[in-house]
């Protein structure tokens, strides 16, 4: 398996969604911000090899 560093950018709302996530512990949002922010990100880094 080939290891890939990337980047994730992050806008001002998906920062304060991020840190409420961390805040609150709250593990159902958590779930939905990696699979609508991050799993996107990571998508379309992975598909420009």
């Amino acid at each position: 398996m080939i290891v890939k560093s990337i980047n994730v950018k992050l806008d001002s709302e998906e920062l304060l969604r991020l840190v409420r996530i961390f805040l609150d512990e709250d593990k159902e949002d958590a779930f939905l911000f990696l699979k609508e922010v991050l799993k996107p990100q990571v998508d379309q880094a992975t598909r420009e090899q």
